[in-house]
């Protein structure tokens, strides 16, 4: 929470950025951005299908949603899963690239957001260059990357 005291930028926020590149996703900016526009309802929906199959019975009025933030939201969780969904790179070298996001977190979300493109049809292409660390992976965006502010 330091950031907020000073002009810095989280490293996830640039992380992110270099991650939604157009070279590593395979689209734009704005295509992106209306994939996941196009998703979030669907997400919205499957989360709470879930809990719904958790509890066994609808939500008590007056209870809190969740008592843990979630550490990526919907479009980072759309960004994650299209670049393993392009075999780019492996979850592990995605969870090195997050740093505090467990593999097994990764796969999670993959196997969220995997059903809703391909239901839609909207399954991202291969991508032709495999990276095997998260540094080249964050490298392969090139001098365009957004880098952090100090």
């Amino acid at each position: 929470m330091a950031y907020l005291d000073t002009d810095q930028t989280p490293p996830r926020t640039w992380i992110m950025e270099i991650l939604s590149h157009p070279r590593l996703t395979g689209m734009s900016r704005a295509e992106l951005d209306e994939l996941t526009r196009r998703l979030a309802p669907r997400q919205a929906a499957q989360v709470e299908r879930a809990s719904y199959q958790r509890r066994g019975a609808d939500r008590q009025p007056g209870n809190r949603g969740g008592v843990f933030p979630q550490k990526l939201g919907d479009r980072e969780r759309v960004v994650v899963a299209i670049l393993y969904l392009r075999k780019l790179c492996t979850l592990d070298v995605l969870a090195d690239a997050l740093g505090d996001v467990s593999r097994s977190s990764i796969g999670n979300f993959v196997r969220e957001i995997r059903p809703l493109l391909t239901e839609g049809g909207l399954l991202p292409p291969p991508a032709a260059t495999r990276y095997r660390t998260a540094p080249d992976l964050l490298a392969a965006v090139g001098e365009e990357a957004v880098t952090p502010t100090s």
